[in-house]
């Protein structure tokens, strides 16, 4: 099967989340928190408020739906979807301890198949999950419909992502990396606002406007915390690692930790990327 193939892509990035849960939900302030001004733009874009229904897809653990339930209140709901059973799992316990029983998480199997009713949310959101799809166009079409005529979508996509390309350089000084197709599901696939406005454009929004967000990633943090988040945080980072013999582990950490101290000689790391929100209309 070809790397797009849906399914196999589904069952990639499952592995890739189910493997990462751990290590995200352990370490979810750290690394949902320093980028809340995606979720706050998220929020905008989308234009909820007090009272709304809201699609939140490719939940993860849990943001920004949490943050939406607060914002709708008791007279709105969260509805927040993922592939990853461990995720939705974490997103669940999370709700229970903040005491929002209008927020509610399932399991999918198809990100193209939501299992919830036409024309039955105000708004969808998906934080930084339209980009590992393999048919970003039918999935968004798919939560279109989901929508009321007048409903608004808003979703983000990373343009540049220093942390990644800072940790896979890292570990290239080690072994050797397979070559990787930038178009291909992943975390730069719509790295362009004309890539993401076009996918809502062929999948019948209209209103379409992408802004850029530049924000921390895992802010204020010392090497090693800094590099242990990362790596056991991150999906396509977190399998990649457990492949390799835990000698070879520890050296690129080693390394890792070195460069970030040259990197950051304040003792302080601080890495930013750059976020796409890309925010429509269903025209109905």
């Amino acid at each position: 099967m070809q790397q797009s193939d849906p399914d196999t892509v589904r069952a990639r990035q499952r592995a890739q989340w189910s493997a990462a849960a751990p290590g995200w939900l352990a370490d979810r302030d750290e690394v949902a928190g320093p980028t809340r001004a995606v979720t706050d733009a998220l929020l905008a874009g989308a234009r909820i408020a007090e009272g709304n229904a809201v699609l939140d897809v490719a939940c993860g653990g849990g943001d920004p739906a949490l943050t939406i339930a607060r914002v709708v209140g008791p007279a709105g709901r969260v509805v927040g979807l993922d592939l990853t059973p461990a995720m939705v799992e974490g997103a669940r316990a999370a709700a229970r301890g903040a005491g929002l029983p209008n927020a509610e998480f399932r399991a999918i199997d198809d990100e193209c198949i939501p299992g919830v009713a036409d024309a039955s949310f105000d708004a969808v959101t998906s934080r930084f999950g339209l980009m590992f799809m393999a048919n970003p166009v039918a999935a968004a079409d798919a939560w279109r419909k989901a929508l009321r005529p007048g409903g608004r979508i808003a979703v983000s996509t990373w343009e540049a992502f220093a942390p990644i390309s800072f940790v896979l350089a890292i570990i290239g000084r080690h072994v050797e990396l397979p070559p990787t197709d930038p178009d291909a599901p992943g975390i730069l696939a719509l790295r362009t606002p004309e890539k993401l406005g076009a996918v809502l454009r062929d999948a019948g929004y209209a209103e379409i406007t992408v802004a850029r967000v530049r924000t921390p990633v895992f802010e204020s943090a010392e090497p090693e915390r800094w590099w242990d988040v990362m790596t056991r945080s991150a999906g396509p980072l977190v399998l990649l690692f457990a492949s390799l013999p835990e000698s070879k582990q520890a050296a690129i950490r080693a390394d890792g930790i070195g460069a970030l101290r040259e990197r950051h000689p304040s003792g302080i790391v601080e890495e930013f990327g750059d976020a796409l929100i890309g925010s429509a209309t269903n025209p109905g």
